[in-house]
């Protein structure tokens, strides 16, 4: 285990995050806590989500706020959120550099692009560390049509081999994106840590499901999530049509939480395919309700696609289902296996049908449902709890100076 005392160094942390908010996502809220906890400072700027202040105090965190920049699709649109994007970033952090001063520039990216403020930060002796959650070239390729790489491939490319390349350290989610920082984007191993996703801590005690999601002699299918077009939530409306068309099932109902780019067309299919009534969207329900619609359900679905993308996240969803005791159905990729293991169905070659089936085998078997759910808490608490996670953080930051 990590010496979780202070630092022999004493440092001031600037995190820079462009594809999320604070308090929004929790992954970068629960690092800057397991750094202040051994006595860092943690300062990050970050976009707004929706109407927040510019700049404020969360959690013991200084944050600062810029306006969220709309996104249009396309290579103008990437060049424009994320040229806005780092010019805000530059803007902001030369500002808490003359007020506030900092030590360590910890980006977290996508966009990888990011990395050249921390890296001309570094020309004033600051030290960088890149932590990677998703590949940016291969979620630009699921997101489009067309799997090809292009020149957005390769510019996105170019930034992650810059990245890795100029990081003091680089933190990973798991082991397939930690290979491709060293592999692919010419990291030093030894400068290389894994620091996974874990589950919240409302997710590791006892929660009372919601009463209204229970109807009698109907199962609940759940998901929970942000709902892009990469995340394949589309598989789970076609799912509950085929139970329905194929199967005759309509002792199901499906819900899924969250909001997204996708949700409108996600809506439009269920309506499409004649499935509105089995379905129930919620939207964007505040975070402290999560736990409470996860108990509420019989099985969860992570219907994320395989695809050079998926196959190297880790998905966070599927460890709250599996905190939560709850049986998963998924698409078989490398990291749903890592993280599910004997806890999950899995369904290969992105197939409907077979995914279906495998839902249907959970639907009808209440004591495989029992025993997997049992199995899921398990190894969360014996490997995958956050608290593992953060001791590996701070084991990073304890040897920036070595």
């Amino acid at each position: 285990m990590a010496n979780m005392n202070r630092p022999t160094h004493p440092t001031r942390v600037l995190m820079l995050l462009e594809n999320a908010g604070i308090p929004e996502d929790h992954r970068v809220v629960r690092e800057a806590e397991a750094l202040m906890k051994v006595g860092l400072t943690v300062t990050i700027i970050c976009p707004t989500c929706g109407p927040q202040k510019w700049s404020e105090t969360v959690r013991g965190i200084q944050v600062y706020r810029f306006p969220a920049s709309f996104s249009p699709q396309g290579f103008l649109g990437y060049l424009w959120e994320y040229g806005y994007s780092t010019a805000m970033f530059f803007l902001i952090s030369t500002y808490v550099f003359l007020r506030r001063g900092f030590d360590v520039v910890h980006v977290h990216t996508p966009p990888d692009l990011t990395a050249v403020v921390a890296i001309c930060f570094q020309c004033f002796g600051k030290k960088f560390v890149f932590d990677h959650h998703d590949l940016s070239p291969e979620l630009y390729l699921a997101r489009g049509d067309d799997v090809r790489p292009n020149r957005v491939y390769r510019v996105l490319l170019f930034f992650e081999r810059l990245a890795c390349s100029r990081a003091n350290r680089l933190i990973a989610t798991n082991k397939s994106q930690q290979a491709v920082q060293i592999e692919r984007s010419g990291a030093k191993a030894e400068h290389c840590y894994v620091v996974r996703n874990g589950p919240n801590e409302a997710f590791l005690i006892d929660v009372e499901p919601l009463a209204e999601l229970r109807q009698p002699g109907r199962l609940v299918l759940g998901y929970v999530g942000i709902i892009g077009i990469q995340d394949g939530v589309d598989y789970m409306v076609r799912v509950v049509r085929e139970l329905k068309t194929a199967h005759g099932r309509s002792d199901c109902l499906a819900v899924i939480v969250g909001h997204g780019p996708a949700l409108a067309d996600l809506k439009r299919l269920a309506k499409e395919l004649a499935v509105e009534s089995e379905i129930l969207f919620t939207g964007r329900i505040p975070f402290e309700l999560v736990p409470s619609y996860i108990a509420s359900f019989d099985l969860c679905l992570t219907p994320d696609p395989s695809n050079p993308y998926n196959d190297s996240c880790t998905t966070i969803k599927t460890m709250e289902y599996m905190a939560l005791s709850k049986p998963t159905v998924c698409f078989r990729t490398k990291e749903n296996e890592y993280t599910a293991g004997n806890a999950a169905l899995y369904a290969d070659n992105n197939d409907i049908a077979a995914f279906t089936e495998r839902v249907l085998q959970l639907m009808d078997d209440p004591a495989l449902r029992q025993q997997m759910g049992q199995r899921a808490r398990q190894r969360i608490d014996e490997s995958l709890r956050w608290e593992r996670q953060a001791e590996e953080l701070v084991r990073l930051y304890e040897g920036l100076w070595e």
